[in-house]
């Protein structure tokens, strides 16, 4: 390793400098910048990909345009609160990184002194502080919402005549003498938890643990770990495991739906984003009154709360479809079409008024053969939710035997 690589930490015997994480492994870890990059790229391989399911028939430059059509419906003046919260996401990931470079915990015979990650011009919202053993009364340890969960999320309170300080000892490591723990695959959705009695074990053998031992051995620490709920998993827990049932089976809907799916959208589907997002609504409202009721841990339960109304609202998109169709009191009936061409492709011109036009095919050479003026139906509906649609699985078929 070279020498500007390396930073020491333990100064003397008597003073220890913790980090939040081994500065020797920084370099192995993930740029924050490949995050966001991976972040903003996702979404957009998502988005091509559904609109090759949406129009099969589309050149890579029909597809682009449809894609720049569709991003042309959103309000992007609502889309800020949206917009705003994946800035804070990106932010969390650079601050984290921020945090893991200049956040310090001096352990010294004086006290403990913290050294806080912000720049000087933010310093307020997040400050520096010093606590001499001597301005400690009280000294607590004890697991958010009562629940132990993991080592890392139990909490030290220190009391001192002026208020209180909270600190993670099992998030601050020595460097100098950390060994980052091994990893092993798995295709649990949930870890392994560890029992009570390892967490505690964890906590008491941190390093700020055992200096308080050695250097404070007057302070008297309250544990109430010992009367912290235990930890469960998804797996164990029968919500979890209805839970994530519905996890995969939404996401099992939504993918072979769009795929196999004979019903198409004539209008862009981004018109439609009111019935989706009010469809994860619901979703989330309904997995939170049930979820709420489970022994899970509150992060859980928000957790997959979240994930199931996102994917209902993912799943409505195919499913949007189905409900009109059923819905729809003439779900049998055709209607004349003329075959048009157009700049972009072909275009589908309802004989009678009132219907809309359908801008979804390419140009193939399977149209040839309808003549100017020659009818061509296509069973179309409208349904409870109120907009239009098409059966294209038929058309798509013929096009593809042609």
């Amino acid at each position: 390793m070279q020498r500007q690589q390396v930073e020491r930490f333990a100064v003397g015997n008597d003073q220890r400098i913790l980090v939040l994480a081994d500065k020797r492994w920084r370099t192995k870890h993930p740029s924050p910048w490949l995050l966001i990059v991976l972040f903003l790229v996702l979404p957009a391989v998502l988005l091509v990909y559904l609109g090759m399911l949406i129009y099969p028939e589309a050149t890579w430059g029909e597809l682009i345009q449809k894609l720049g059509q569709f991003l042309a419906h959103i309000n992007w003046g609502k889309a800020l609160g949206n917009l705003a919260l994946v800035g804070a996401g990106v932010g969390q990931i650079i601050y984290l990184r921020w945090a893991e470079q200049r956040e310090r915990l001096t352990l010294s015979p004086d006290g403990l002194r913290y050294a806080s990650p912000l720049p000087a011009s933010l310093k307020r919202l997040h400050p520096d502080w010093f606590l001499s053993w001597n301005q400690i009364s009280k000294v607590e340890l004890s697991a958010p919402q009562n629940h132990l969960a993991n080592a890392t999320l139990v909490l030290m309170t220190l009391h001192t005549p002026s208020g209180k300080r909270r600190i993670r000892p099992a998030v601050w490591v020595d460097p100098e003498t950390y060994a980052r723990p091994a990893t092993r695959f798995s295709l649990r959705l949930t870890t392994v938890k560890p029992q009570r009695e390892e967490i505690i074990k964890e906590v008491m053998a941190s390093e700020v643990m055992c200096y308080f031992a050695e250097h404070a051995p007057h302070l008297v620490i309250d544990s109430r770990l010992e009367h912290t709920s235990s930890a469960t998993s998804l797996e164990t827990n029968p919500h979890g495991r209805i839970a994530t049932g519905i996890v995969f089976a939404l996401m099992l809907y939504a993918f072979l739906d769009a795929i196999a799916g004979p019903e198409s959208y004539i209008d862009a589907p981004s018109s439609l984003l009111h019935i989706y997002i009010a469809s994860g609504v619901v979703g989330v409202v309904l997995a939170w009154a049930w979820l709420r009721r489970s022994q899970l841990p509150i992060l859980e339960r928000v957790g997959l709360a979240a994930l199931i109304g996102v994917l209902v609202g993912v799943a409505m998109v195919p499913g949007a479809l189905r409900i009109n169709a059923l819905t729809d009191s003439a779900s049998s009936k055709s209607y004349d079409y003329f075959v048009t061409s157009s700049a972009d492709g072909i275009v589908l011109r309802p004989v009678n008024d009132g219907l809309p036009n359908i801008d979804y095919f390419a140009r193939h050479q399977y149209w040839d053969k309808y003549s100017r003026g020659e009818i061509y139906p296509v069973q179309v509906h409208k349904g409870i939710l109120g907009f239009y649609q098409f059966n294209s699985s038929v058309i798509i078929d013929d096009i593809h035997n042609h």
